[in-house]
């Protein structure tokens, strides 16, 4: 039994087994990262500038790898946002959409600088949020309508349009928070 079970856990660290936050993609000796700005293929203005702050923001706030915004660097992390819909996922009894599905889809590559060689790349990285498009259905009491931009006592003089487009705009940051957590934990450990 003790063989089996030595051969098992010999097995399953040759084929890379480990645990989360115990692996990584970045080499020995690499201290540094430079993050070249997102290409943004939506016609979203703005996505790629707001996606390459918060993705700098999360390498800071994590300390390492250090981000450098010029000069040389040991990685460079770059990548594009392919790209961000809405899609309407419920209805009212008149056919009218009241909830919207807000889907954002990037690609990222880490590479050494030195090398060139890609430390790790996903071409497809996406979260999605749900958002209420009328006053009827937004929950005034959720965290993501407290960090919102309306205020819950204007809701009854906006226009459905209105509410959509801000609900939207605020599903936009909160996916670009998302997708700067997910590209930070997937440069730095390969998941």
């Amino acid at each position: 039994m003790k063989a089996a079970t030595f051969l098992a856990a010999v097995l399953m660290a040759g084929c890379g087994y480990h645990l989360a936050g115990t692996g990584t993609t970045i080499p020995e000796g690499a201290r540094t990262v430079r993050i070249e700005a997102f290409v943004n293929h939506t016609r979203e203005t703005g996505l790629e500038i707001r996606l390459h702050r918060a993705v700098e923001d999360e390498f800071r706030r994590h300390g390492t790898p250090r981000v450098v915004t010029d000069g040389e660097a040991d990685l460079v992390l770059s990548g594009d946002i392919r790209s961000f819909s809405s899609i309407p996922v419920a209805f009212s009894a008149t056919d009218e959409a009241v909830q919207y599905q807000g889907i954002m889809r990037v690609g990222m590559r880490l590479t050494d600088s030195k090398t060139g060689h890609v430390l790790f790349e996903n071409k497809l990285l996406q979260e999605s949020q749900d958002f209420g498009a009328v006053s009827g259905v937004v929950i005034t009491s959720s965290p993501h309508f407290q960090r919102g931009t309306i205020d819950a006592r204007d809701l009854p003089d906006l226009t459905n349009v209105q509410i959509g487009q801000a609900r939207r705009g605020q599903a936009a940051r909160d996916l670009i928070e998302l997708l700067a957590r997910d590209i930070y934990i997937q440069a730095t450990e390969g998941f």
